[in-house]
């Protein structure tokens, strides 16, 4: 089966308690990142099945993250360093300077009822968004 990755563009408006909330989750996304990502660079593994069996523990008690976040950073920090391999075929260790958050469809995030519903470390957030005028992003 062939598969097909769609992106697409919205803007979202964000109360400043919402704000709040998601600069939190961004931020400690990004630092379990650069968690896994020091285990990775002493430890030369890639494969997702050991580093979840090291880390994933780790990654929900330390950074209080849900469990498909902990799998996210995995995923995210594992991709990272494959880029690097590729693109400099050395090793060198990946780091995580903005915050980020990447989001699985259906299980970080979604599109119901004209909100955009997101997972945070404190539960969801529902929130108005708008396409008008994205597309040239």
């Amino acid at each position: 089966m062939e598969q097909m990755t769609i992106t697409a563009k919205i803007q979202i408006i964000v109360a400043e308690t919402d704000k709040v909330l998601l600069d939190e989750t961004m931020s400690v996304y990004r630092n379990a990142c650069n968690y896994v990502s020091d285990y990775v660079f002493r430890t030369h593994d890639l494969k997702q099945f050991s580093l979840n069996k090291a880390l994933y523990s780790t990654l929900r008690e330390k950074f209080n993250l849900k469990s498909q976040m902990a799998q996210s950073v995995l995923k995210t920090v594992i991709a990272r360093y494959k880029t690097i391999l590729e693109n400099q075929n050395e090793w060198i260790k990946a780091s995580f300077k903005k915050p980020q958050y990447d989001l699985v469809w259906n299980r970080d995030y979604s599109l119901t009822q004209n909100r955009f519903s997101i997972n945070t470390l404190n539960g969801r957030v529902k929130l108005s968004y708008f396409s008008d005028g994205m597309s040239k992003y």
